[in-house]
């Protein structure tokens, strides 16, 4: 009986373990998955990654995922994915052999570029990446008259002198004060004066070598920490004198440049007019371009971070979801996909992933897509169709420009097009149709007046589109017959002072960038003074540091060598 009684607490004790565990899992297990997904996730892709809720189930083996928002490493206040839930069913064999194979997996309410309650941090920054705005900016450019130039100055001269006074307050007051606490003349004849006075002392007593030695030793460190200053300011001197080289050559460019186009307007230049259409349509257009290309705006940030895949860590599992579903919410109007073999080891698993796309409603009438992609240690490889049957457009703004107004009444948008991706490299082309077209659109000039005019008597009119660079940071371009009748018109309504025009922009656009020129060209006279200077300071130093005493003791030594033959031969 005593034995029993002594058994009983410890039975009570294991059952209450792994009640205690139980209790664990079934309270916290949840949240611990969703914080280590939200990490690891995040860690993979380059940005913060949220999860609003996670559940699973042991068996089956289940999960779902609500509020999954992906930042935008290049506008952390948005999102660039946010799914509005995700479930899967996973098998459970392959966890055994550090694989996930998912049968099937559901992504519902896909949404992008969403605003966030917080700013997301970013672990890994893109190099560079093509937003909108820059796509706004770059369209800005193409305004095809005398008066927009004049208005508003061409951007090349414009961004040369940004760029100049950028340079200048980069680098002027900070390089001179970094040149005056170099170590100045004195210093280095100081240096010159020690090693000179050791070298001339007479070292017939072992104890003053000695002791010269360690001297020589401390006033090397003394030069070798000035001469590392002074490296350090040739480096910087160097990288300004690159920077302010690089800036006045631009601005000695950039109003020829700029002159050169508006004259290859007037002439009626085909190359020079290629961007009119990117200016009134590129706007909307690189938007439409960008939800065509949803497929790999889904999955290509789910599965890397950036355009150039790395290899697996190795204790990071190979991914594979045989089956996915997935719904993406656009304008009020659901795109839904279907995918097979998405993964991040294609070479484990040795299918390339493939998807189609489909949707049809009020706005989009008939739209389909379909894919593939395989990623490796080389980079993406991709391709992608896609046909839009139409799309109903209404007072869309096409153009904001200060003094040309342009909205798109009503419009029904076709469009067919095709993308390739060979190793991260971009390359693709597409046809825009826009059938009846209502276009409203107002000038504050005489040019862009004629090129409203112009706009509102369009009833149908068809594009090209141009892709090229990386999935990661795609250039965008288009094109149209539109671009010679609109530069035409405004050129039709200039006066005959053309040449008066252009030699006044000319004048002006010189004007822009003279005082830039001459204090960048000052500047640089500065530095190449101060660079000269220091490389010679820098020279003594590095002659001084490679001063020895050891020419001294060989001298000690030669001549007791030589009293030693002297003696030796007197003995003879």
């Amino acid at each position: 009986m005593s034995s029993d009684s002594k058994g009983i607490p410890i039975k009570f004790w294991v059952l209450g373990f792994f009640v205690l565990l139980i209790l664990v899992y079934v309270l916290f297990a949840n949240t611990i998955i969703k914080a280590v997904l939200e990490s690891k996730l995040g860690e993979s892709y380059g940005a913060e990654v949220n999860i609003a809720e996670f559940d699973h189930s042991l068996y089956p083996t289940t999960v779902t995922l609500r509020g999954i928002g992906l930042t935008n490493a290049t506008k952390p206040s948005h999102n660039q994915v946010l799914v509005g839930e995700a479930n899967a069913d996973v098998a459970l064999m392959p966890l055994l052999s550090n694989q996930v194979v998912v049968n099937n997996l559901n992504l519902l309410d896909v949404q992008f570029d969403q605003a966030r309650e917080h700013e997301g941090e970013v672990y890994r920054v893109p190099e560079s990446s093509l937003s909108y705005d820059e796509i706004k900016a770059k369209a800005k450019e193409a305004v095809p008259s005398v008066d927009e130039l004049l208005a508003r100055n061409p951007l090349k001269t414009t961004a040369a002198v940004a760029e100049a006074k950028e340079a200048y307050a980069t680098y002027s007051e900070g390089l001179k004060q970094d040149y005056e606490n170099l170590p100045d003349k004195a210093r280095i004849d100081y240096y010159k004066t020690q090693v000179a006075e050791l070298k001339e002392t007479n070292y017939k007593d072992p104890q003053a070598l000695i002791q010269a030695k360690s001297s020589l030793d401390k006033l090397k460190e003394e030069m070798s920490a000035d001469r590392a200053l002074i490296s350090s300011f040739t480096d910087k001197a160097s990288n300004a004198k690159s920077a302010l080289s690089n800036s006045v050559k631009a601005l000695k460019e950039a109003p020829g440049e700029d002159y050169a186009l508006l004259k290859g307007i007037i002439a009626g230049d085909e190359a020079a007019l290629s961007q009119v259409t990117y200016f009134v349509f590129g706007d909307k257009a690189a938007e439409y371009t960008e939800y065509l290309m949803s497929a790999m705006q889904i999955v290509m940030p789910l599965l890397q971070g950036g355009d150039t895949p790395e290899e697996p860590a190795a204790d990071m599992p190979s991914i594979l979801v045989k089956q996915a579903n997935v719904s993406v919410l656009w304008q009020n109007e659901s795109i839904s996909s279907s995918w097979q073999n998405i993964t991040n080891t294609h070479s484990v698993f040795g299918d390339p992933t493939t998807f189609t796309i489909e949707a049809a409603g009020d706005m989009l009438k008939q739209f389909t897509s379909s894919g593939e992609f395989w990623i490796d240690e080389s980079g993406v490889d991709a391709s992608q169709v896609w046909e839009l049957a139409g799309v109903n457009m209404s007072n869309i703004p096409v153009s904001g420009n200060e003094t040309l107004n342009a909205v798109m009444k009503t419009a029904l948008m076709a469009t067919t097009g095709s993308m390739k991706v060979v190793d991260n490299q971009l390359s693709g082309n597409g046809k825009v149709n826009l059938q009846e077209l209502v276009m409203e659109a107002t000038g504050t000039s005489d040019v862009t007046s004629a090129i409203a005019s112009a706009l509102q008597s369009l009833s149908s009119l068809s594009m090209t589109m141009l892709l090229d660079g990386t999935i990661a940071n795609p250039g965008f371009n288009i094109k149209s017959d539109l671009d010679n009748k609109l530069a035409q018109a405004a050129i039709s309504q200039l006066t005959a002072s053309q040449q008066d025009k252009l030699d006044e922009l000319n004048t002006k656009l010189n004007t822009m960038v003279a005082s830039e020129q001459d204090a960048l060209s000052g500047e640089l006279v500065d530095i190449n003074a101060m660079l000269s200077a220091a490389q010679g300071d820098s020279g003594a130093l590095q002659e001084l540091l490679q001063s020895q005493l050891s020419s001294v003791v060989e001298e000690q030594k030669n001549k007791l060598f030589d009293k030693l033959k002297g003696k030796l031969g007197q003995g003879e």
